[in-house]
């Protein structure tokens, strides 16, 4: 198999676990909740109107809250399920932001289109990620800011696979339903993933630097990992709590 239908059979596969995920991913815990929160945080990293690039955007969580602060928003993202998730929210509420199906490292947008680039929950999904945040830097204007929103999810230690263990079983019993139900899609995918278990800010300062950003820095955001854990049940505080949660930026040079 040439280099080429490799990484297109690897993007189909992303593309169907995510689509499998579409109707259901609201629900999870963290994944859209504390909004009034976000979009405080949002608001000081983009204090001032600019027309943002939301890559990786699922079913547009953080390109509505953008959209309401009053940001000219595109959200992109491979999955056709989670994007039709997002069109319904942004009808209901009346917000006009630009969904379409893209791939966030192979961008259809020309040199210097955006104020800014921002993703949430998206690094440790790609399997070429130094490509895709190079054609995040080729996309923004000079001085144009690269968000990423990102924690260590799925990391090796021996605690941490119990306590990973242990949680499932704790949320299958609790939703009544298989938390296993995409494992084996998952993990063949998680194979072809540089990130999928050892993501820190430290390698996200890199992947940034290795981009051509500039004055790359990072933000701990545990404090919101944390308030998104606390009024859920103790089987969801148990399975995610001491997760590295972070945001990491950088600039694009004049």
């Amino acid at each position: 198999m040439t280099e080429a239908k490799k990484e297109t059979n690897i993007k189909e596969q992303i593309k169907q676990y995510w689509d499998s995920r579409g109707k259901d991913y609201d629900s999870s815990p963290g994944h859209a909740s504390l909004p009034e929160l976000w979009k405080n945080v949002l608001s000081n990293v983009f204090n001032s109107k600019m027309r943002i690039l939301d890559v990786g955007t699922g079913t547009g969580f953080l390109a509505l809250l953008l959209a309401e602060l009053g940001h000219e928003v595109v959200g992109i993202d491979l999955s056709k399920e989670m994007l039709e998730v997002a069109i319904k929210k942004a009808r209901k509420s009346k917000l006009e932001v630009e969904f379409k199906i893209a791939d966030a490292e192979n961008l259809p947008f020309d040199n210097n289109s955006f104020d800014a680039v921002i993703c949430r929950h998206l690094l440790w999904t790609l399997p070429n990620p130094l490509k895709a945040v190079k054609e995040w830097n080729r996309v923004v204007k000079p001085k144009g800011k690269v968000v990423a929103i990102d924690g260590s999810w799925f990391d090796k230690s021996l605690k941490s696979n119990i306590t990973r263990f242990l949680g499932q079983i704790g949320v299958a019993i609790y939703e009544k339903r298989n938390p296993w139900r995409n494992y084996h899609c998952l993990q063949k995918i998680s194979e072809m993933l540089p990130f999928y278990n050892n993501l820190t800010p430290e390698k996200a300062v890199k992947l940034f630097e290795n981009a051509g950003l500039l004055n790359v820095s990072v933000i701990d955001l545990g404090w919101i990992r944390k308030a998104m854990l606390e009024n859920q049940p103790f089987v969801y505080r148990f399975a995610w709590s001491n997760k590295a949660y972070f945001m990491v930026e950088g600039f694009k040079e004049v």
